[in-house]
């Protein structure tokens, strides 16, 4: 079980900089997911962490102890890749107990802390099987079983549930989530799925060009993000470009949106002058009477999905909202509409970060 935190760590490939400032931090027992697009930088940092990579600048400290020159196998750190790695001649049980065996443990420990850990992953009554012989969900349990056999300090885990189909990796998510908390071990989960990053994670680090554009709580991250980039990584976003903005205390500002004044929350000091736009999650908005709501428009496209009826709605200055409504409801194309807004779940940012 270990603190973690990275302090402004940098990585470059002669004139790329692939990690430009990462700092991060994790208390003991946290699941800190780095989430973003292909090449942001997330597997770069997970890299750098098992000591796979040497960083260029910067400072990764476990436990108040700086590990940057300490060897990949002197840092007592389990890693799981999307590649399991298994080795096919093994069956489950010797895979699992193979770091264990390295390590020149006596057989009694070896055989009871392997039994301790299949369990643990649900995996007992496969011990005599070979990887071929179990399935791809499984085989990721093992690889997740010998990561966790040796008692790790940190457990890394670089997209593990990639090469799984969705009902599997629904199935593992959860597996992992469950098997981090009751085993109290520090992790770093690298995704670039929002829905895995928040459904398992205590903190988000939203990654963006070799940098953190945002470290929060999923939650923060949802309803509070610091701009765009991070609002549309996150979930499915409505974006209304604002004309004007007056602060009005910490973090509160009054706005003309769409020809209409509001009052909203945003992120804190947004500079006088930046281009500004109100966030509206699809949820947030409902369907009312055409002179009922906060906006008016006509409904352009609407789609029955069984849950929902997923509406497009052009509202009378041209912006255009997107919204789920309740699958009862009767609307007609290029019907009149009244579209209103929960104030509290609207955030006010700038486009691109101060």
């Amino acid at each position: 079980m270990a603190t973690v935190e990275v302090t402004g760590l940098q990585k470059r490939y002669q004139d790329f900089l692939a990690l430009d400032g990462v700092s991060l931090k994790a208390k003991t027992g946290q699941l800190i997911s780095l989430l973003g697009p292909s090449g942001c930088g997330k597997s770069t940092t997970l890299r750098c962490l098992a000591g796979f990579l040497e960083p260029n600048g910067g400072d990764i400290l476990v436990d108040g102890e700086s590990i940057v020159s300490t060897p990949a196998n002197r840092r007592g750190f389990g890693v799981v890749f999307q590649d399991y790695a298994l080795f096919p001649h093994m069956t489950v049980a010797e895979n699992v107990g193979y770091g264990l065996r390295l390590k020149r443990l006596p057989k009694g420990e070896i055989a009871t802390r392997v039994y301790d850990v299949m369990k643990l992953v649900r995996l007992d009554g496969l011990d005599r099987r070979l990887p071929k012989e179990i399935s791809g969900g499984q085989q990721q349990r093992v690889a997740l079983a010998r990561a966790l056999v040796l008692q790790p300090r940190l457990l890394l885990l670089d997209e593990p549930l990639a090469n799984l189909d969705a009902r599997l990796r629904d199935e593992v998510r959860w597996l992992i989530r469950d098997v981090q908390q009751q085993s109290g071990i520090t992790a770093f989960y690298v995704t670039h799925d929002q829905s895995e990053a928040m459904a398992m994670s205590d903190m988000v680090a939203v990654m963006k060009a070799g940098r953190v554009a945002q470290f929060a709580t999923p939650r923060e991250i949802y309803q509070k993000p610091t701009e765009r980039y991070v609002a549309d990584f996150t979930g499915e976003a409505n974006f209304l470009p604002v004309s004007q903005v007056t602060g009005t205390g910490e973090g509160s500002y009054r706005i003309v949106v769409a020809g209409t004044d509001l009052e909203v929350t945003g992120v804190p000091d947004i500079p006088i002058g930046w281009d500004a736009e109100l966030l509206l999650r699809p949820e947030s908005l409902s369907l009312v009477a055409p002179d009922a709501g906060t906006f008016r428009g006509r409904v352009t496209k609407s789609a029955f999905l069984g849950a929902a009826l997923h509406c497009e709605i052009t509202l009378d200055d041209g912006d255009v909202l997107r919204l789920a409504a309740d699958p009862n409801e009767q609307v007609s194309a290029e019907g009149k509409v009244g579209v209103a807004i929960d104030r509290s779940h609207a955030w006010l940012m700038p486009k691109v970060a101060p």
